[in-house]
């Protein structure tokens, strides 16, 4: 049987930082949600900032994945929120192209005014509006809304696999704190490891 924190008779308003503390390695569900309403509440901003990362301490310990299963949940996770941002990134370029369309618009029918009240120079400025330019960019438009139907559709689905319950509603700044491409990374960089030339077959020491 698991045993019950002291810090269940301190007001959260009062948390001292050993409070702090214990709820930090409790790493439970209830203390997360202590360690959040107390940075609601509280109005010191050094004692805020001790909150913050007994937070993330508390939550290092109830998210940490402890078998094969939590590993590739966990995973799936990151794969989701990867999407998800992606998503919001796509969603800006989505109305940047939006507000470029209609200023495009706006320049072409300027510019065919222009031409009929100076038809002596039609051949001469046709070409300073290109109706193909903005075609163009309707096409960019339609392939990025078609990506982001997809991975909609992507996350969707794979929200659905996540069977652990503490996974469900992981907040995405967890996530933040991990290196996921670490092996990438490491052999991108992997060039500057020694000095030798080309085809050196040196392992790196570690």
């Amino acid at each position: 049987m698991s045993k019950k924190s002291n810090t269940s008779a301190v007001s959260v308003a009062e948390f001292a930082p050993a409070e702090l503390q214990k709820l930090a390695h409790a790493g439970t569900k209830e203390a997360i949600g202590k360690i959040e309403k107390f940075i609601k509440t509280v109005k010191d901003p050094e004692k805020n900032a001790y909150a913050e990362m007994a937070l993330e301490e508390c939550e290092m310990f109830y998210y940490q994945p402890t078998n094969e299963k939590e590993e590739q949940e966990f995973l799936l996770c990151e794969l989701i929120r990867e999407r998800e941002r992606r998503i919001e990134d796509l969603l800006m370029k989505v109305e940047e192209i939006k507000l470029d369309l209609e200023k495009s618009a706006l320049e072409g029918k300027v510019h065919e005014k222009v031409l009929a009240t100076h038809k002596n120079k039609q051949e001469e400025w046709k070409h300073n509006w290109m109706e193909d330019f903005y075609f163009a960019e309707k096409d960019e438009l339609q392939k990025i809304k078609d990506e982001m139907d997809y991975k909609e559709a992507w996350a969707t689905e794979a929200k659905k696999m996540i069977t652990i319950p503490r996974y469900k509603n992981m907040p995405a700044r967890y996530l933040e704190h991990f290196d996921f491409n670490f092996g990438d990374k490491f052999r991108e960089d992997g060039d500057d490891c020694c000095d030798c030339d080309d085809g050196c077959d040196a392992e790196v020491p570690f």
